[in-house]
């Protein structure tokens, strides 16, 4: 895994970059790689490239820039898991290899196949190549947007980096706040691709690939797999059988490194299915696990202590206390580069740093399971809500207008919005924004400009309710949280401490064939994961398979009534933050919450999120002058 960053003057005749601009940018983005460094600056000084490498596979050779034979350049952030195979095929059409690394597979590949090379990759990988016959560079992001690519282009110079901050590093950029996405990333915790909170500074979407050249910047979609609207004929044992065969082989081509390999075990379901698959090898598995000090219901410790006793894994454990959330807090905005206001980001964190200390730099994470095969209890509420739509919808007109009167607004608008599908006949989402409901933005918000839709607006379709709905999940899955939420944060907070992190159920054969299994084989009644549970049913403990799901998550409610509430207030006070929101608002919503007489930690989060990003990339304060500074401020009991 690396760090990549770079600039291609594609409106000047005459290039002006130099290796001290592109080396700026780079070592922006030091714990991405602190295994090696170079930089490539071309002939006409119109290109510059900058790498920073986490040594893992063919640790003596494979440093980057890398060239082709025909003066190609690439940097390369990921791994491509199929990458012997493509070699196989490459030598086969007279390739030849100096080294044993995926990097140069890349350059060969784009030789032989052009610009269609991209769809024959498969694995995480974010990358520039620089073609100097054609006078254009290629750039890329992986199919489901495990690694992040960010851009921008102004005045006939194209800059593009792993990170936002690395972007920051040039001179010509200017950090401003994107206001028009603010409302968005309140409703969704994120903002969706490809924009960003930055202005000027976008996101290349998961699946896409561009060019920069004379005539600017284009984009394309090469792959998609949420255009897919039919489920296959397949039985369960069938399905379950192909699922094991597909996950076991997507294991296997992700313990691909000449560095330990572990896993990042919660208790739950997925991460013990990948605890399970890795018990046959003649290594001993480390497993990771994190707690809180002062949050029982959410420390899953206990549980997976069992699991590693049960495998006999190498396991080692991190708690978090208040004070430590607190002391961590800026660093982790300062790690996420926009807001990313998931609470996981803090525990996160913590259990990647402690890999590192463990000397394991490569780590398994379950991510992608719940949103792959409907592993959320929401599906369950979901199901359960459009069984009772199509009984309210078999009233009389004005029975049910009068049963939707009767509702009130709450705060999140639920039950509100299940009576007015059932007035309107319209079919409800799975999901609503992750984050505030349009109610609540619209009190804290000075601007309140829109509502976004719960459901993407260009999905049609004539198929029966049940399909609709269903694919409008996988969709809404598949687009905005796994790629922009949870892909983001598990490679922040690997990253951040120069630990790559690999997601086995995210394999795109995977992907691509439990995308279309049918909705029973995912979700039966109260029974979620199904046909997981089905192909797994051997080698993961029943007490582990009949628990109920838990999630992985941080005490943030309990937090934000003790000194992130103070953190938060103090932040508010600053002139620069009445221009987003209205600050009586918020100050009274803080109040509320810490009196008990309401729960808003969810509404709060990200705006404590907001507040720290803005003073540490928008005011420009010192991360850890923050700290410091609320430290000092507010009242943390030590434990």
């Amino acid at each position: 895994m690396c760090g990549i960053a770079g600039i291609y003057e594609y409106g000047r005749s005459e290039g002006r970059v130099t290796p001290e601009a592109v080396t700026q940018m780079r070592d922006r983005l030091a714990h991405r790689g602190p295994d090696g460094a170079g930089v490539h600056i071309s002939e006409d000084g119109r290109v510059g490239l900058g790498h920073r490498r986490l040594a893992i596979v063919d640790l003596a050779h494979g440093a980057q820039p890398m060239f082709g034979e025909s003066g190609e350049c690439l940097v390369f952030n990921g791994e491509i898991y199929n990458y012997p195979a493509l070699r196989r095929d490459l030598e086969g059409r007279g390739a030849r290899f100096r080294t044993q690394c995926d990097t140069e597979v890349i350059l060969h590949a784009y030789r032989h196949y052009g610009d269609a090379f991209v769809k024959h990759l498969t694995g995480m990988f974010a990358f520039a190549l620089w073609d100097p016959k054609a006078a254009r560079l290629l750039f890329a992001r992986d199919p489901l947007g495990e690694k992040p690519l960010y851009w921008t282009a102004r005045d006939g110079t194209f800059l593009f980096a792993s990170e936002a901050k690395a972007l920051l590093a040039h001179p010509t950029v200017t950090p401003e706040v994107n206001t028009t996405v603010l409302e968005s990333y309140l409703a969704n915790l994120v903002v969706p691709s490809p924009a960003t909170l930055y202005q000027g500074i976008n996101k290349l979407p998961p699946g896409t690939a561009g060019t920069c050249d004379a005539g600017g910047v284009r984009t394309w979609r090469y792959w998609d797999v949420t255009t897919e609207r039919s489920f296959m004929d397949v039985s369960l044992p069938d399905a379950a059988s192909h699922v094991r065969n597909l996950l076991e082989r997507s294991v296997q081509a992700r313990l691909m490194s000449d560095v330990p390999v572990g896993v990042l075990l919660s208790g739950g379901f997925d991460s013990t299915a990948l605890v399970a698959l890795l018990h046959d090898r003649a290594t001993r598995t480390s497993t990771f696990s994190v707690g809180f000090t002062d949050a029982p219901g959410l420390d899953e410790r206990h549980e997976a202590r069992w699991v590693a006793r049960h495998f006999g894994t190498d396991h080692h454990e991190v708690t978090v206390s208040p004070r430590q959330a607190l002391e961590s807090l800026t660093t982790m905005v300062h790690h996420q580069d926009e807001p990313l206001a998931d609470p996981v980001c803090m525990p996160l964190g913590f259990v990647c740093a402690l890999a590192r200390r463990r000397g394991v730099p490569v780590v398994l994470a379950g991510e992608g399971a719940d949103e792959l095969f409907w592993g959320y209890p929401g599906y369950v509420r979901a199901m359960q809500r459009q069984r009772e739509l199509r009984l309210l919808q078999r009233l009389p007109a004005g029975s049910r207008r009068f049963l939707a009167a009767a509702v009130p607004r709450s705060r999140r608008r639920r039950g509100f919005d299940l009576m007015m599908g059932a007035v309107g006949g319209r079919q409800l989402p799975m999901h609503y924004p992750l984050g505030m409901p349009s109610s609540v933005r619209s009190q804290v918000l000075v601007a309140h400009p829109y509502d976004p839709p719960l459901i993407p607006p260009q999905l049609t379709g004539d198929e029966t309710a049940l399909q609709t709905v269903a694919f409008d999940t996988q969709h809404y899955e598949f687009t905005l949280r796994l790629p922009e939420l949870l892909l983001m944060r598990i490679d922040r907070f690997s990253m951040a401490h120069s630990v790559e992190a690999r997601v086995p159920f995210l394999d795109q054969e995977l992907v691509e064939y439990a995308y279309r299994l049918p909705v029973h084989h995912k979700l039966d009644r109260d029974r979620t994961k199904v046909v997981l549970r089905r192909a797994l049913a051997d080698i993961v403990p029943q007490r582990v398979t009949n628990r109920a799901k838990q999630g992985f998550g941080a005490p943030i409610a309990h937090w934000l009534r003790g000194p992130m509430g103070d953190a938060l207030l103090d932040l508010l006070t600053a002139p620069a933050m009445r221009r987003y929101f209205r600050t009586d608002a918020v100050a009274d919503m803080v109040a509320e919450h810490r009196s008990g007489r309401a729960h808003h930690a969810w509404f709060l989060w990200p705006i404590l999120n907001f507040a720290v990003w803005h003073r540490v990339w928008i005011e420009g304060e010192s991360a850890d002058e923050l700290t410091d500074r609320l430290l000092r401020r507010c009242t943390v009991e030590a434990r």
